[in-house]
């Protein structure tokens, strides 16, 4: 009621000023809101930046932890390799001593049988040599004895012939003097018989001289082929005893060999091998924190436009009272003074 009388009085100017008072503060909420709104908005974006920073912060750290976990993994492998590949040279190694010690002990089986071998091998060839050598000093006995049995066979007949020529003689030289032959014819005749005996007699003798010669021949031939045979059966046993030197020299030769090249194959004693570097700890990215806005002031607006309530007051008086007039006198030409008469509801604008 009061705004209406003061409405009457200042022509409707309070009414304006409260609608335009309304107005701005309506604005003012708006803007309110719309800041509001804005800033709201700008803080969720900052809230899921920093949000979306600490994401990112927490997946480069289970990456690089991830990445750490798998370089000490394979550190780990690499290592149980290293361990588990000196342990298979160790027992290679060892395998190999192993080998090399039964190749050692079989040799030396080996030569041992060899120089038994070789010992029943020279005792059989000096066994056969001895034989030989007996067999030819039987020979050379029996050979002798022989040619001394020709030379008494030889003598012997030579004296049974002389002898017999002898009595021969006697015979004969005895029964000559028996038939009584005398004088010069019977001499003749005895001279006779005696240059014949001794011509019979010197042929034997010679016989047996030749016959003698001969078996000293022989007997000369019999004992350079003894001398003979003894230098072979020694040269025989020289040579049996140095091919056997060389023999158990091959033997020895074959063993040294073998264990040389039994403990070549060993080689030396594997050493591990240098231990992998160890993982380090892989660098950390530095994150930058994320601009932290601060609320922005809020645009301003201007105050209402208000009328002056005093000077609008003051006009609408004067103009009231012409209004007053004209109101009443609605319908009349007043240009022309045709006053038809006075309207009191149009002179207060009910009309």
């Amino acid at each position: 009621m009061a705004n209406f009388f003061v409405d009457l009085v200042t022509g409707g100017a309070a009414s304006r000023n409260e609608a335009a008072r309304e107005s701005t503060n309506v604005q003012r909420q708006n803007i309110k809101k719309v800041h509001d709104f804005n800033w709201g908005e700008t803080q969720r974006k900052y809230d899921h930046a920093v949000e979306g920073l600490e994401i990112t912060k927490r997946n480069t750290e289970k990456n690089l932890k991830l990445q750490e976990a798998e370089r000490e993994q394979q550190y780990n492998y690499g290592m149980g390799i290293r361990s588990y590949e000196h342990t298979q040279a160790i027992r290679a190694w060892e395998a190999q001593i192993s080998r090399a010690t039964q190749q050692l002990n079989f040799d030396q089986i080996a030569s041992n049988a060899a120089r038994l071998e070789q010992d029943r091998y020279l005792h059989e060839q000096l066994l056969s040599i001895a034989f030989d050598e007996t067999e030819s000093l039987l020979d050379y006995g029996a050979a002798a004895a022989g040619l001394g049995l020709k030379k008494r066979q030889a003598r012997g007949a030579a004296a049974t012939q002389a002898q017999a020529t002898r009595i021969e003689t006697l015979k004969a030289t005895g029964a000559a003097q028996a038939r009584g032959m005398a004088g010069r014819s019977a001499a003749r005749n005895i001279q006779g018989m005696v240059a014949e005996s001794g011509a019979r007699q010197a042929a034997i003798i010679d016989e047996l001289m030749f016959s003698l010669d001969g078996v000293s021949t022989d007997f000369i031939r019999l004992n350079n082929q003894f001398a003979i045979d003894q230098v072979a059966f020694e040269s025989t046993k020289e040579s049996a005893k140095m091919t056997d030197a060389m023999a158990r020299t091959k033997i020895q030769q074959q063993v040294l060999q073998s264990a040389i090249e039994a403990v070549g194959r060993i080689g030396i004693k594997p050493e591990i091998a240098p231990p992998l570097p160890k993982p380090f700890a892989l660098p950390r990215p530095e994150f930058q924190d994320i601009y932290e806005p601060k609320e922005p002031p809020m645009t301003g607006i201007p105050d209402a436009a208000q009328e002056n309530l005093f000077t609008a007051g003051l006009g609408t008086v004067g103009g009231a009272a012409a209004s007053f007039v004209t109101g009443g006198l609605k319908g009349r030409d007043l240009g022309t003074g045709n006053f038809k008469g006075f309207s009191w509801s149009g002179a207060f604008g009910l009309g």
